[in-house]
């Protein structure tokens, strides 16, 4: 395993055209930072901007044109979707008229990650583990809620971005699936939905050094483990035909659509809330009568 660190102040632009400068460089990536797309020129990702000479959507378009140059050298981008539901981290109280998507989680180069966890659980019988005896072992898989793990998972359309041709049949049939949807004036129906795919996101069982080990949340944690799975085909397309699999969203689009048993459809759940709660002043609620994006079709 890499852990890639940038200079302090750099943010994404940064990151992908040193990454791509490298001649060795991981097949596979985890990416767990965001900010809003709306603002990439604002509080943590600022610095790019003044760096590159740009403004906001020529900084998004830009770090989109070098995720996409990463992807065609044979490197998987995923990234953690946020844990701000459809309003994001920068606006937690639900104030403006529209949702915020996370950049660069609704990139259309990258594979955004989601995350679920277990309802009515049921656990792995007594065992030397360090989670025993609360493994968990099985119990219908859902959205990640506020109410129930205090975050919720992000999610929803980016504003600059149009729709790719891969995710076109899969996003239309949700659409018009009859589930119940926000406002339309608060996201564009026609543009790059995310995420892709969702993994298990709560108390995940991390192991630091020696024998210490503990329980994390979010999607900081759904995306590496997503991106572990990712490795491993990596590593079996490597060992059969040479080559690694590189931006991995069309195939997984592929893949669903040909055998839709690959992914376990999670339909129950929404992403309305933020991490800072439900109904602030009624405000996150309201504003989308409890949709989000109904029922979360991730896989």
């Amino acid at each position: 395993q890499w852990f890639w660190l940038n200079p302090a102040g750099s943010w994404m632009l940064s990151f992908a055209s040193d990454f791509f400068a490298k001649q060795t460089v991981p097949w596979v990536n985890s990416i767990s930072y965001a900010w809003s797309e709306y603002d990439q020129c604002s509080g943590t990702a600022g610095r790019d901007c003044h760096t590159f000479g740009v403004n906001n959507d020529q900084l998004v378009n830009r770090t989109n044109i070098e995720f996409q140059k990463i992807g065609l050298r044979g490197v998987s981008l995923f990234v953690a979707s946020g844990d701000s539901g459809a309003h994001g981290r920068t606006d937690q109280g639900c104030n403006k008229p529209h949702f915020t998507p996370d950049f660069p989680a609704c990139s259309p180069y990258v594979t955004s990650v989601g995350a679920t966890y277990r309802e009515n659980p049921t656990y792995l019988a007594a065992s030397t583990l360090p989670c025993d005896p609360y493994c968990v072992s099985g119990g219908e898989e859902v959205a990640v809620s506020y109410k129930a793990n205090r975050y919720v998972a992000g999610g929803g359309f980016s504003h600059l971005s149009p729709m790719p041709d891969y995710q076109k049949a899969a996003v239309n049939a949700y659409l018009t699936s009859g589930v119940e949807l926000p406002q339309k004036t608060t996201y564009n129906a026609s543009n790059r939905a995310f995420p892709d795919v969702s993994m298990d996101g709560f108390s995940i069982l991390v192991y630091s050094s020696g024998t210490q080990f503990s329980g994390e949340s979010g999607t900081s944690a759904s995306a590496p483990s997503f991106s572990a799975v990712a490795s491993l085909l990596v590593d079996h397309s490597l060992s059969t035909t040479q080559k690694p699999l590189g931006f991995m969203n069309p195939l997984l689009y592929q893949m669903n659509a040909a055998h839709p048993n690959t992914f376990n459809d999670i339909t129950i759940g929404d992403n309305n809330c933020t991490e800072g709660g439900c109904g602030l002043l009624h405000k996150c609620e309201g504003a989308v009568r409890g949709g989000g994006w109904g029922k979360v079709r991730e896989g």
